[in-house]
Formats: structure tokens, C-alpha cells, sequence
């Protein structure tokens, strides 16, 4: 049987952690959450957000906006949040309307409250490898490892999915740690050859089923990072009231390789996790 790579088990040991840091900030520390619209997902994953911060002392400000709401509102409060010394950290909660240009949304959001680190700041950083915030997902995906012991460094790695926020960011973050990273997508030919050639294997495609038994090898560890719904009995879990399956088949692929992360309760937890490990970084810089 593989090592399975528990999120749930490694955010709590975060949790436990940040929840010491949070006791010594002399004020109340809050994150404010900006949403356009009521999307099911968008609401499970604010519930998962609030439901942490409340564990280890946090509070969470949550803005909820129609979607059809005016582009200018929404960025006039961005920008008053900057200002409030009351705050520390500030989400807009994506996706946004299709229509709007998100990118202009966010780049409102003062780097020093920039707890998605999606601003052009935290990105730059990220790609010239300085230390800095990074994208949630990545970080909550080094931190698992971490929490595992498994490293990073002189590691082939193969990262399948090119998102910005996702693929980009964790490709970027394991470079930085010195792992040799290959990026695969949907163009990509051969994709199982590639994939069994990597030490560590990424999926972050957003198609359930991608990865079967014919991509992977013994002694690989295989992080997923899908959330996919798909028909079925509902799964009380980082989604409520759905069915999700990653874009790794868990039980094909478990038996051949090392380690591997569950869809839910892998890297969805770490997620969440590393977002308020991101506050916690923040804070050191303001003042109160």
C-alpha cells in the first residue's frame, strides 16, 4: 500500500501551529472575503475558509455582492479594505462574472494584504524565485510534502495543467526548490511516457479520469490536485453535497506507485491551510 498523503491530518498540524502565532498578535487579526454572485463551489469553499480561521482565532469578514453588481463597487471596496487598519488580509473570491477582466479586479488589492498572492507583486516575486507569498494550492502542496518528508530538491517533477494559479504557480514553486520541472497541457503528445518518467507527478488538469495505471511507475509520488463533481451519492467533504473524484484514478494508480494524495482530503485541506499560513506572513509586515 502507498503512502497516502493525508491533508486533512497535515492542516490540522498547521492549524495547531498557526493558532500559537495568532495568540501573539497584540489585536485581532481578520480577513476580508469579497464575493460576486452565490456560485454553489464559491460558497463551500468560503464555508472551508471560515470554518478554519475560526479554529485557530481568526475572523473572517465575508462582502457578498450580486452578480450583477457594478465592476466599480466591488473595486471601491477592495480599495477601502486596503485602508482599514482592522483588516489584515483580503480575498476576492474567484471565479468572478465572465465577463469581467478579474486581473483588474485583483490588482487592486494591496500587495501587503494580498493573501491569494495573485497580485503582479507576489507573481514577479514568485517567478524570480525570491522569498515571498505564493498561491495557496502551491504552497499548501510543498507544506504536505514537507509534512511527509518528502523533498523536493534534484526531483524530477512533471506538473500536468498550465492555470496561472495552479499549474504555473506550482511548476515555478517546486523550481524554486530546486526540482527539475516539465509542464504538460492538452497539447501535449505522449503524456503517459512523460508522466512515468517523473520522480514526482503534479495533476492539475481539471479532468477527471486523466491519469490511470499506463502513466505512472513504483516509487512515485503523485499529487492531485482535480476537484471534479461527477454523478453520484453525495460526499460531505470540501464540496458539500457532491460527488468528487480527482483527475487521478485513486484506485488504479495506489497500488503502483509510493505516495499519493486522495481527492477530497488532500490537497483541498492544505489549500485552505497555507491561505492563513499566508496571513500569518502578512502580518509580520503591518502594523498595528
Amino acid at each position: 500500500m502507498p503512502l497516502i498523503l493525508d491533508g486533512k491530518k497535515a492542516a490540522e498540524a498547521l492549524a495547531a501551529a498557526l493558532q500559537e502565532k495568532v495568540k501573539l498578535w497584540p489585536a485581532a487579526l481578520t480577513l476580508s472575503v469579497i464575493q460576486v454572485g452565490a456560485r454553489a463551489d464559491s460558497n463551500a469553499y468560503i464555508k472551508a475558509k471560515t470554518a478554519f480561521a475560526e479554529k485557530i482565532g481568526v475572523k473572517v469578514e465575508l462582502v457578498k455582492f450580486p452578480e450583477d453588481i457594478l465592476e466599480e463597487i466591488v473595486t471601491s471596496a477592495v480599495l477601502e479594505r486596503n485602508n482599514r487598519t482592522d483588516i489584515q488580509g483580503i480575498i476576492v473570491q474567484l471565479p468572478l462574472p465572465a465577463h469581467w477582466d478579474a486581473d483588474v479586479i485583483l490588482e487592486n488589492i494591496i500587495p501587503e494584504k494580498d493573501v491569494d498572492a495573485l497580485t503582479a507583486k507576489n507573481v514577479k516575486n514568485l517567478l524570480a524565485g525570491r522569498a515571498g507569498l505564493m498561491p495557496a494550492t502551491a504552497a499548501g502542496i510543498l507544506k504536505l510534502l514537507e509534512f511527509y518528508g518528502l523533498p523536493l530538491s534534484g526531483k524530477r517533477a512533471l506538473v500536468v495543467g498550465r492555470s496561472l494559479m495552479v499549474g504555473k504557480a506550482i511548476a515555478l514553486a517546486f523550481l524554486n526548490q530546486d526540482a527539475t520541472v516539465t509542464i504538460c497541457h492538452k497539447k501535449t503528445e505522449n503524456l503517459a511516457a512523460l508522466a512515468k518518467e517523473a520522480d514526482i507527478l503534479v495533476v492539475a488538469a481539471g479532468r477527471p479520469a486523466l491519469i490511470g495505471k499506463d502513466c505512472v511507475k513504483a516509487g512515485q509520488v503523485v499529487i492531485d490536485v482535480g476537484i471534479n463533481e461527477v454523478p453520484g451519492g453525495k460526499l460531505d467533504e470540501e464540496i458539500f453535497g457532491r460527488k468528487l473524484v480527482g483527475d487521478v484514478k485513486f484506485d488504479e494508480v495506489s497500488p503502483i506507485v509510493a505516495a499519493i494524495s486522495p481527492v477530497p482530503g488532500g490537497v483541498g485541506p492544505m489549500t485552505v491551510a497555507a491561505l492563513f499560513s499566508n496571513l500569518l506572513d502578512l502580518v509580520g509586515n503591518l502594523k498595528y
